[in-house]
């Protein structure tokens, strides 16, 4: 069975973080969490903002809470204003519905976690984690 570990969620972040410099981004946070919302890891890169860890999470925590990437939970979502602050409220503000939080997946496709980064462009947050979701390798 595969499973998120520290050693798998470690390199996932140096690799988001990696992807980062060599693109130039502003200093990102990237937080790896389980599936049940819980922090396996994070890194906050030097000059990052001091919200980064918090903006991560939330992208994180509404990517799980919908079983879905941040992006899509903005595009189920964004149409409909009231409904994503409702929602917002319900989670405790632990729901940001813009790109940045991708799912983690065993090979048989349950959701083992997720990845998120803040600090750039919500585009750029989303590619840098997807750098890192593809390096990294969860037993």
């Amino acid at each position: 069975m595969q499973q998120l570990t520290l050693a798998g969620a470690t390199l996932a972040i140096q690799a988001t973080l990696a992807h980062a410099r060599q693109r130039s981004l502003a200093p990102l946070a990237v937080v790896v969490m389980d599936s049940g919302g819980h922090l396996c890891a994070a890194a906050r890169e030097d000059g990052s903002g001091f919200s980064g860890i918090a903006i991560a999470s939330a992208k994180a925590r509404g990517a799980l809470s919908f079983s879905m990437s941040s992006r899509a939970v903005g595009e189920v979502f964004g149409g409909n204003p009231l409904l994503a602050g409702m929602l917002s409220v319900t989670l405790e503000g632990q729901m940001l519905p813009i790109p940045g939080a991708l799912l983690i997946r065993s090979s048989g496709g349950a959701i083992l976690g997720c990845i998120a980064a803040a600090g750039d462009a919500p585009d750029n947050d989303e590619a840098a984690a997807a750098a890192g979701l593809a390096a990294a390798e969860f037993e």
